[in-house]
């Protein structure tokens, strides 16, 4: 069964039982196929560890981790802690939680989502450090 939850889909048809797409707020489970969204109540967040949700303060980053926003403008911010492979969102002044990026990806400023590694700038990605390589025969 797929489920639906932003622009997104997961489908658990094919996966072993387990957590899916995880976030900081929410995660989806799956079992025997059937995919499951969870929401963690206001003052909790993901515990990757027990697979379920847990008070702030006993979790740790990037989930436990508060970020100071009230001098940061509104936007979407690579968390350089977690070597970007979460991002957190400030509002107003005010924090709104941190996200995860799907495996593999860092999070890209420039865009404000999460992107492949070659195609992020440092300190995130490798974008522009990597030197050109000749083809074969191009000389």
């Amino acid at each position: 069964m797929r489920l639906p939850f932003g622009a997104l889909c997961f489908d658990c048809t094919k996966v072993a039982d387990g957590v899916y797409e995880a976030g900081c707020k929410s995660f989806v489970v799956c079992a025997n196929g059937v995919a499951t969204l969870k929401e963690c109540e206001q003052s909790k967040v993901y515990d990757a560890p027990s697979g379920a949700c847990a008070d702030e303060g006993s979790v740790g980053p990037p989930c436990g981790t508060m970020k100071d926003c009230s001098k940061s403008a509104d936007g979407k911010f690579a968390d350089t802690d977690q070597q970007c492979k979460s991002y957190y969102t400030c509002s107003g002044g005010t924090f709104f939680g941190h996200n995860y990026c799907a495996k593999g990806l860092v999070f890209n400023e420039a865009l404000q989502t999460c992107d492949w590694p070659a195609d992020t700038d440092p300190p995130c990605g490798t974008k522009g450090s990597q030197r050109p390589t000749n083809a074969p025969g191009i000389g």
